[in-house]
């Protein structure tokens, strides 16, 4: 990314390139007012440059010689009260190629620059709007996939991540005063209990750094999704229970075995969870054709990597040896929902000899073609989930994060050994303050333009 320039005034479309009802240009910086001025006709009179902040003006964008462009409304944000925490003016034009493209070229003749992408939310993290915790959780808002994942996102952007870390912080610094005054007045030693608050408050920060380390886990699972695998011999109704949950036609259905050779993967959304369900092809114990041999090691594969298995069978067969293979392919630890298939046709599987194999899993009777069972599989699926984002408290998003926690969980590690030890308060308070320096990274209170230009990059332009 090329060196950003603060002073400098950027524009670009900050709603998505295409026709759209409305359409929206940004414009951020010094120069941001009277840029748009050039070209901004309205029967109000003043400069808008005058106008009050937040405020809404209707009129018409011109081109050099007096074409209109468009009717647009121009929304005025006034420094340091916006989003930039520069002047910002926001066009609000028709939406479509054409007239959004005319309008942000005009700008650029004029001189404005063209944003680099995120370098709007940049500007406001330098600009002190938001930590960088926030600026990252502003990514996470856009790119949320479901109602949790939004959740988080939102909870981060409004600091309930960056409070937390506030208070750490701040323990670390009450800690590294009372040390440091410590060492600048030896003759007065800790007294005993002084002494074990000490230990006390560092053990607590160590605690508190680990439960958000924990949570990096669980909220893994839930802004990238839970992998969920449908399993089972061939001809079993895999297919068709992919599309059932889907409600469209993904995958190819056909009463001919191995129709399904390669694993077809699509997400949805269950219960405010973010999922990505895996089509399998059916295992076989001995497969004749060197694709079904493919096939098959690839859905061996798809079982390692998945969260949960969906372990079919067809209830309207009933069960045998090559039911009981897949079965035992499957690893012991994962989570699987046993799934007795075709229940609109009469059943043959013998209840008591699923809970054999299964090792007494509870079963769902489902059907493909009624939608018989899948509120009750949509609740097990979320309840899995539940279950594993169930703790409560702050959730740490980004592996940037996670290293940072580590890093000062580290140096606390050490500075407590030290301590214990009863060594200079010197070597602890070193300790104490490369802890505070990893949270300070993480918050982005210091920062290198180098983390910076790989945080920005992974914005749009426009945000």
């Amino acid at each position: 990314m090329p060196k950003i320039e603060m002073d400098d005034t950027i524009a670009a479309i900050a709603t998505p390139i295409g026709e759209g009802g409305i359409a929206v240009i940004r414009v951020s910086g010094p120069g941001a007012f009277e840029a748009v001025q050039l070209f901004f006709r309205s029967l109000e009179s003043g400069k808008i440059a005058d106008s009050p902040a937040n405020t809404i003006r209707w009129g018409k964008f011109v081109g050099p010689s007096g074409q209109v462009v468009d009717q647009v409304l121009l929304s005025v944000f006034r420094a340091p009260h916006s989003y930039t925490g520069q002047d910002v003016a926001e066009i609000s034009c028709h939406g479509g190629l054409a007239v959004t493209k005319r309008i942000l070229n005009l700008l650029l003749e004029k001189g404005v620059r063209s944003a680099e992408p995120g370098e709007f939310t940049r500007r406001a993290f330098l600009n002190g709007k938001l930590d960088l915790t926030q600026a990252e959780a502003v990514l996470d808002l856009i790119r949320a996939k479901s109602g949790r994942s939004l959740d988080i996102a939102v909870r981060q952007l409004t600091g309930a991540l960056s409070r937390p870390l506030k208070v750490l912080k701040d323990e670390l610094l009450q800690l590294l005063a009372h040390l440091e005054a410590s060492i600048d007045f030896p003759e007065e030693d800790l007294a005993a209990d002084e002494h074990e608050n000490l230990q006390r408050r560092i053990s607590s920060v160590q605690e508190k750094l680990r439960s958000l380390i924990a949570g990096f886990e669980r909220n893994l699972l839930t802004r990238e999704g839970v992998l969920v695998t449908i399993a089972g011999k061939p001809n079993v109704g895999k297919s068709s229970l992919f599309n059932a949950l889907l409600e469209r036609d993904r995958a190819l259905v056909s009463e001919i075995p191995h129709t399904t050779r390669d694993h077809l993967e699509e997400a949805l959304e269950v219960q405010g969870f973010y999922i990505r369900l895996r089509d399998t092809a059916g295992l076989i114990s001995t497969p004749e054709h060197p694709l079904d041999k493919l096939g098959m090691e690839r859905t061996l594969l798809a079982i390692l990597e998945s969260h949960v298995v969906l372990f079919v069978v067809d209830g309207a067969a009933g069960l045998d040896e090559a039911d009981r293979n897949v079965f035992r392919k499957i690893p012991k630890e994962k989570r699987v929902i046993v799934l007795m298939n075709k229940a609109d046709l009469p059943m043959k599987v013998e209840e008591e000899a699923l809970g054999i194999l299964t090792g007494s899993r509870e079963w769902i009777r489902i059907s493909s073609k009624t939608r018989e069972g899948f509120k009750e599989l949509e609740r097990r699926i979320a309840g899995f989930l539940e279950q594993e984002t169930s703790e409560e408290g702050e959730q740490i998003t980004r592996v940037r994060h996670k290293v940072a926690a580590e890093a000062a969980l580290e140096a606390l590690r050490r500075a407590e050994s030290s301590f214990q030890k009863k060594m200079s308060f010197e070597f602890v308070t070193v300790d104490l303050r490369a802890a505070l320096d990893a949270l300070k990274e993480l918050t982005g209170e210091t920062y290198s333009e180098d983390i910076l230009d790989v945080i920005f990059s992974e914005f749009c332009i426009g945000k």
